[in-house]
């Protein structure tokens, strides 16, 4: 299959929003792009007017059947511009090859990280055990050297009403597991048992704070300013997510932080069942791309966290992540829509619910995986 896209806006190299023209995709990858080509191609595509953008990357999000709670993830991703996605530790040592088969039929790059309890969140709404005696080292090896390409590190839930009287004993062992695998923590930080620095300080270089923007007794600022031990957690190499679902995002949080410049490295979903296509909060990472620009975020900043740097974080930045011949041809095309829209840190039915005003929103138009027209929207 070859296709030419003629007259889009494109992200060149390095996430400049800077340069209209046209892509050559042919053999599932991009052969060439230059301002005005010429060339035969069984598929033209006609952009004018719209944005061409890498593959979107969806850095956290819970798929099924990894929980039955879980997206239909070919469905949501590729209609929203996602051409790989995360699961973000659904499944644990115990159950992740009871239902990793359906990997081999997805045309979705998938990667995952491993839940550190042992069932993950199979058991929901019984609550992960995170007793570190309980964890089966053995075992999380064991898949990590089987499934490398699939694997790519630890997730643990933080949370006091999870980890109890255990405090952050559960954090210490699950870094020190992942750092004999050679692997980042993903850790999910609303409401933690403690000081927010008690968590930052455990982090390594390339572990993952996500719901950064939550809301509960302990957030990253400090005073209304960003705490001294997140800054320090930044510098040694510390990555931070936005991935918002339907509770783990403030707009207070946020915008404080936003203020002292305090930027999401990675911008992601966190979707389930529960949260995909719900507004006003969510509902799907072209919401959250609008989302974090209509709070002033610049475009080419917002879509680095969601391409480029998780590509590099999920090791395949050498192919994804950037539009650049010879890269695999994975094309998200949107178009900026002007209209009234709500956002949300909470669902509607919430009392405490915040809602902010936008006056756009970006809607897919296509969708190329490796290539190949995944995703087409019936008026393009």
């Amino acid at each position: 299959m070859s296709i030419l896209i003629k007259n889009g806006f494109m992200l060149s190299e390095g996430n400049k929003l800077n340069y209209q023209g046209d892509i050559f995709i042919e053999n599932e990858k991009i052969t060439n792009i230059a301002p005005n080509l010429n060339v035969e191609a069984e598929q033209i595509i006609d952009a004018s007017g719209c944005i061409v953008l890498p593959g979107l990357i969806d850095h956290h999000a819970h798929l099924y059947p990894f929980i039955k709670k879980g997206i239909p993830a070919e469905g949501v991703c590729f209609s929203s511009g996602v051409t790989t996605t995360v699961d973000a530790g659904s499944t644990g040592c115990e159950t992740y090859e009871k239902v990793r088969n359906f990997l081999d039929y997805s045309r979705l790059r998938i990667k995952s990280y491993l839940n550190i309890s042992s069932l993950g969140l199979s058991g929901l709404p019984k609550l992960e055990n995170l007793d570190p005696k309980f964890f089966n080292k053995e075992k999380i090896k064991e898949l990590f050297q089987k499934y490398r390409s699939e694997l790519i590190g630890l997730k643990i839930r933080m949370s006091k009403n999870i980890v109890n009287e255990l405090g952050f004993k559960p954090l210490e062992e699950t870094v020190k597991i992942a750092e004999e695998l050679s692997v980042p923590v993903m850790v999910h930080s609303t409401d933690p048992p403690g000081p927010i620095e008690n968590l930052a300080n455990l982090l390594k270089k390339n572990d993952i704070l996500t719901h950064m923007y939550q809301k509960s007794p302990f957030t990253i600022l400090n005073d209304d300013k960003i705490d001294t031990s997140i800054i320090k957690a930044r510098e040694k190499g510390v990555l931070f997510e936005a991935s918002d679902a339907r509770l783990h995002f403030s707009f207070e949080v946020c915008e404080k932080a936003l203020k002292e410049n305090f930027l999401p490295d990675i911008i992601a979903t966190d979707l389930t069942a529960f949260s995909m296509y719900q507004r006003p909060t969510s509902f799907s990472l072209l919401m959250q791309i609008s989302k974090y620009e209509n709070l002033r975020i610049p475009f080419e900043k917002v879509i680095k966290a969601c391409t480029e740097t998780p590509a590099k974080l999920l090791g395949i930045s050498d192919s994804v992540g950037v539009i650049k011949v010879g890269y695999l041809a994975d094309i998200a095309i949107i178009k900026k829509e002007f209209t009234d829209v709500e956002f949300g840190d909470k669902p509607y039915k919430y009392e405490d619910k915040n809602l902010k005003k936008g006056n756009f929103v970006y809607n897919s138009m296509m969708t190329i995986k490796n290539g190949e027209i995944v995703y087409r929207n019936i008026l393009f």
